[in-house]
């Protein structure tokens, strides 16, 4: 090696030096963590502030300014605050920073609580304290890398539906009994009388279907008087994933406990293998727990509960339809549908898995043309 020639040690000293740089300069990703116990901000601060540029702070509308000026890659909000409640930040952030990711974390077990975050701010994950600090690194990590993904993505348009499509029965779907027929019919005309209302426009192509066993879901919705829709009603997961290799569901309403309880087994399996379906699951007896599971294993849009009036039902599936229009503009959208895997062992499938898993790679499926 000629004099005065760097040395390859020195030029390795170089590079690492350089790398190091680097990585300090690179941004990083950011989190907003929102709690009114400067106790937990201050060690959610230390747990996380090497790997993320992290912001705090205890004032919920200081959180929904700090979205306004900022993008944040996930946000982090608990619950039980003064200010403002977790679910009405978790909605204004959905509302002024779609793209973030949102998760909501409290201590306690507010049955209101999680139902909003579903439905009002749409929640990725719902976490409770105390928590497993390495169980909480491992769901940031993932939270943020998808937060990060949806960081790339245009904003979200206005969602721009295809016309309607005529209704046209089918033969799948399974009727009602003359006698509810006729009672449906009586009840649609007393309260189209009473309460107007504009029909749902569904997008071309797309079916929507209800499951659950006595198909009152499917009565509830023919209350709305509605023929511009493609509806199928089963009463088994069985029967409904008949119709799927068939038709292509967008949206499934299906009622998930009593002699229905296959079915959050089934939303759960049905989540994992294709994840642009969006569901809405409806229960007759809520608690913490189920709903939690909901969230973070089967990814439920909606959660709503008996009795089911038709004007409810008809404002969650003008959600619903927006949604899937969200996924077929921007398919990335559909990270944030990862699921949390649920044990075999759970007695949430019970039987299920081994019925219907081998049956749910020949659903009929816009993302797989």
């Amino acid at each position: 090696m000629s004099q005065g020639a760097p040395s390859n040690i020195v030029q390795l000293a170089r590079l690492r030096r350089l790398s190091q740089e680097h990585s300090q300069t690179a941004p990083k990703p950011k989190i907003l963590f929102v709690d009114d116990e400067e106790r937990i901000l201050n060690s959610l601060r230390a747990l996380f502030r090497m790997e993320y540029e992290v912001t705090v702070t205890t004032d919920g509308y200081h959180a929904v300014e700090l979205l306004k000026r900022h993008h944040y890659h996930l946000l982090v909000s608990d619950q039980r605050m003064p200010i403002m409640q977790g679910v009405e930040l978790l909605r204004q952030a959905k509302e002024h920073s779609p793209h973030t990711v949102r998760i909501l974390l409290t201590g306690f077990s507010d049955l209101a609580a999680i139902v909003g975050s579903v439905n009002e701010g749409e929640v990725y994950r719902y976490i409770c304290k105390p928590w497993d600090s390495e169980e909480l690194r491992e769901l940031i990590a993932s939270a943020v890398k998808i937060g990060l993904d949806l960081a790339t993505l245009d904003p979200l348009p206005k969602p721009e539906l295809t016309e309607a499509s005529s209704f046209k029965p089918t033969t799948a779907a399974p009727s009602l009994p003359a006698q509810t027929q006729t009672q449906t019919q009586t009840q649609t005309q007393t309260k189209s009388e009473k309460i107007p209302h504009e029909p749902l426009t569904w997008p071309e192509n797309l079916a929507l279907l209800f499951v659950d066993r006595e198909l009152q879901l499917f009565a509830t919705f023919q209350e709305l008087g509605n023929p511009r829709s493609q509806v199928l009603a089963a009463r088994t997961p069985e029967d409904a994933l008949a119709l799927m290799e068939h038709h292509e569901v967008g949206v499934i309403v299906a009622s998930i406990d009593g002699i229905d309880r296959d079915n959050f087994g089934f939303l759960c399996l049905l989540k994992k293998e294709h994840p642009h379906v969006v569901s809405l699951a409806v229960a007759r007896l809520g608690d913490s727990e189920t709903i939690i599971d909901l969230v973070n294993s089967a990814r439920v849009f909606r959660v709503i509960f008996h009795p089911l009036r038709p004007k409810v039902l008809q404002h969650h599936l003008e959600a619903a339809i927006k949604q899937v229009d969200q996924f077929r503009t921007q398919p990335a959208l559909l990270k944030v549908q990862a699921a949390k895997d649920i044990a075999p062992t759970s007695s949430v499938l019970t039987n299920l898995s081994v019925r219907i898993k081998t049956r749910l790679s020949s659903i009929k499926s816009f993302f797989r043309r």
